[in-house]
């Protein structure tokens, strides 16, 4: 009989697969046969929750070992935060716990759960039940996003592994037909399932969330147009999503909106006094206990710990006019400290009990994502109109047209941009890579300059388990 695992949380029953291989490894608590599963509205609930919760697993240290670390916005902090430096000068090897992907995969697999049971659910609301589906098209999508973003060719599971067999090995899928085939095919259905009147949530998935994912995919697709025009979907209704105008407001958004936020289970209410918010990592202890905390205050906080400081390449990118940069940086005991999502100085004692949600998409990281496409397209002043919008209220003059003798420096200056307003938000290695501009950028910092460097290695331990994987070239065989 088939079985999946069935986990008793404090908010809500959650689901997952559990097999006797470790790569998709889980802990079981208890096991009911799958036909007495995914038959009701709650168990669609906690099934799309757990995907959520498999995915904040995923992102806890993830967010930064895979989005900053590697780029030119950190430095080493301190000596004990080997595991960061190594990666921060690019020594990472197949040993590193960043190299895994099994957390991941458990997601990606949850999803694919959700997907095949809850169309046969009978729930008293059509539109929520698709909604739900459309959380868990949207959530396989971004799944695997990250993944061929940070290992490249990656094994593609669309069906899900609900008991031990040899079809948990497969090769390795080519990452363009994954972002053609599987993402952006998920991305197009969870459009057409989403529930857009009700769903009003910042903490799971909603339309803008869709249509986040969706923007940020083009642009990797090198597809312009079809990035703008999916960015400009998100200005239909400014009740949802609009731009803090006010750099007092962007302070408030990350160091009291984004803190400290209780489980929601009411997505068509909207608790969040910003709007400029699309989809973040939900921290709460209360809900998942002491692995509920964010990583936030412990990593970049404290000259004792502190896993990294602001490095000198992102500092001098700051103007001194720039109101940002004494809300995103702070000067202690010899390092340059994040300090955008803290607004001061955390004991140690507190820093396990930080609540801080994790960005993954916000409204300026859209409206300059789709600058960039626009001077891509040739449309500059259009572009630079854009990037207005985010200077006008960090306060600072904007170049003109004039000002660029080239598309490429248009380019590094929307860049620019984009690597001060987001910074500690996990997107900076990303655009590095996206725009292939990662081996100029990051030679003269840590040597990287080879092709195959800038992905990850994928753990010893996938490599062991199963033979049908092939390593990343530079990480030998």
């Amino acid at each position: 009989m088939n079985k999946i695992k069935l986990f008793f949380g404090v908010a809500a029953l959650a689901f997952s697969l559990s097999s006797c291989e470790a790569f998709l490894e889980e802990e079981p608590i208890s096991e009911i046969p799958v036909e007495e599963m995914w038959q009701t509205s709650r168990d669609v609930k906690a099934g799309v929750n757990e995907i959520y919760g498999l995915f904040r697993t995923t992102m806890r240290k993830n967010y930064f070992y895979w989005g900053e670390f590697r780029s030119d916005n950190m430095s080493p902090g301190s000596s004990s935060a080997a595991d960061q430096q190594r990666v921060i000068d690019n020594l990472i090897t197949t040993s590193h716990e960043c190299a895994k992907w099994t957390d991941l995969y458990k997601m990606i697999n949850q999803a694919n759960l959700a997907i095949k049971y809850i169309p046969t659910v009978d729930m008293p609301s059509i539109a929520t039940r698709n909604d739900y589906l459309g959380q868990a098209y949207a959530m396989r999508a971004l799944g695997y996003f990250y993944a061929i973003r940070v290992w490249g060719d990656v094994p593609l599971f669309t069906e899900p592994n609900e008991k031990y067999s040899t079809d948990l090995y497969k090769e390795r899928t080519d990452k363009n037909y994954i972002l053609r085939n599987v993402i952006l095919e998920d991305l197009k259905k969870a459009e057409e399932l989403m529930d857009k009147t009700n769903n009003k949530e910042r903490k799971r998935i909603s339309i803008y969330g869709v249509w986040a994912i969706m923007a940020d995919v083009y642009m990797w697709l090198e597809e312009y147009n079809l990035a703008d025009q999916t960015i400009d979907k998100m200005s239909g209704d400014a009740t949802f999503m609009k731009l803090e105008t006010s750099i007092e407001n962007w302070r408030k958004m990350f160091v009291e909106e984004l803190n400290g936020k209780p489980s929601d289970d009411t997505p068509e209410n909207d608790e969040y006094t910003t709007k400029e918010l699309i989809f973040v990592v939900h921290f709460d202890m209360d809900e998942v206990g002491s692995s509920g905390y964010s990583y936030m205050y412990q990593w970049f906080t404290g000259s004792g710990n502190r896993a990294a400081v602001l490095s000198d390449a992102i500092l001098e990118k700051f103007s001194d006019d720039d109101l940002r940069k004494a809300y995103t940086t702070q000067y202690y005991q010899n390092g340059w400290e994040l300090n955008k999502f803290i607004g001061g100085t955390i004991s140690t004692t507190l820093n396990k009990t930080c609540e801080v949600a994790y960005p993954i998409y916000r409204y300026s990281d859209m409206i300059l994502l789709q600058a960039e496409a626009r001077a891509r397209m040739g449309k500059w002043e259009e572009a630079l109109d854009l990037v207005k919008q985010i200077r006008d209220r960090a306060v600072l003059t904007t170049a003109t047209s004039m000002d660029f003798a080239s598309e490429d420096d248009i380019i590094n200056y929307i860049l620019d941009e984009r690597q001060i307003e987001l910074v500690g938000e996990g997107r900076r290695w990303f655009d590095l890579l996206r725009t292939k501009k990662w081996k100029e950028v990051m030679e003269p910092i840590n040597g990287m300059n080879q092709d195959g460097n800038e992905l990850f290695p994928i753990h010893y331990s996938h490599i062991n388990e199963n033979p049908k994987l092939t390593q990343n070239p530079y990480y030998g065989k």
